[in-house]
């Protein structure tokens, strides 16, 4: 017990850091913690409210803070048993995961410098590149987000009809910072009728990345210009779905996408690569 207590004071400035870092749930149960909601629980934890309530047997929508809720394993993680002898360090090795990442992966184990065999740990999946990305919004400036990709939309400018959802949506308040994910060059940095005011970076020779429905730019950002990654280049807004100047059709939010150059100019699924940079 001694041994643990000194590796929790050597360790007091980490967790600390750890305290204020967006957590993705819990692996088989959640704790209700103050001012948590069913639609926040469940938008954590990729499902709706209706099928948390079918997975808890819930008849109301009330919560009491201490209650346990049963929630599915979110499919950007890897559930596994901890060993014999294991530390969080141990098994970040073993899994080839960052151990800062790991441990903000598994927000509902109090204490990572004690953990006990047959305890459940959340592996997060990692993306096959991109890793050392930054998430385009700062933490606590944005709501939990599921995966909005090949969602149903409906909007286009010659009137309604069906299309697929290109990217994630990150709802955030109007105003909030936006970051480049990746160094790049801009190759769009205009209005679309779609995504309104967008910035479209190029960060390698096959791949672009696309922030959409900004509010305005961040002061330099013009098509041409090179930007690092981590670098302000605009803010969160509702422009886009009509003429240039339209805005308000949706709550504020970023659209973040990523496409492929070739073979032919495509989107991919980016929410793997967000939650990766969320951790």
């Amino acid at each position: 017990m001694n041994a643990r207590m000194k590796q929790l004071t050597c360790s007091a400035a980490l967790l600390s850091i750890l305290i204020a870092a967006p957590g993705i749930g819990s692996a088989a149960s959640y704790t209700v913690q103050p001012n948590d909601s069913l639609w926040l629980i469940a938008t954590k934890n990729g499902v709706n409210v209706e099928q948390l309530k079918k997975l808890n047997s819930l008849n109301t929508d009330e919560l009491t803070i201490g209650q346990t809720l049963q929630v599915p394993n979110p499919p950007e993680i890897t559930l596994v048993k901890v060993q014999q002898n294991d530390t969080m360090w141990k098994i970040a090795q073993r899994h080839n995961v960052p151990l800062i990442k790991l441990i903000r992966a598994n927000p509902q184990i109090a204490n990572p410098y004690n953990i006990w065999m047959g305890l459940d740990i959340r592996i997060p999946k990692k993306p096959g590149s991109y890793l050392t990305g930054v998430f385009p919004l700062k933490g606590g400036s944005y709501t939990p987000f599921t995966n909005t990709y090949a969602d149903s939309r409906t909007w286009s400018p010659g009137g309604a009809a069906v299309r697929s959802h290109e990217g994630v949506d990150i709802f955030a308040d109007k105003g909030t910072p936006v970051y480049s994910a990746l160094g790049g060059k801009i190759v769009k940095a205009a209005w679309n009728e779609y995504g309104g005011w967008r910035v479209t970076v190029r960060v390698d020779d096959n791949t672009e990345f696309y922030y959409a429905h900004l509010s305005k730019y961040a002061a330099g950002i013009k098509e041409g210009v090179t930007v690092k990654a981590g670098q302000l280049i605009g803010y969160v807004g509702s422009t886009g779905y009509g003429t240039e100047g339209t805005e308000g059709k949706f709550l504020p939010h970023l659209h973040f996408g990523i496409y492929k150059l070739k073979p032919t100019y495509a989107p991919i699924d980016p929410y793997l690569y967000l939650k990766w940079w969320s951790l």
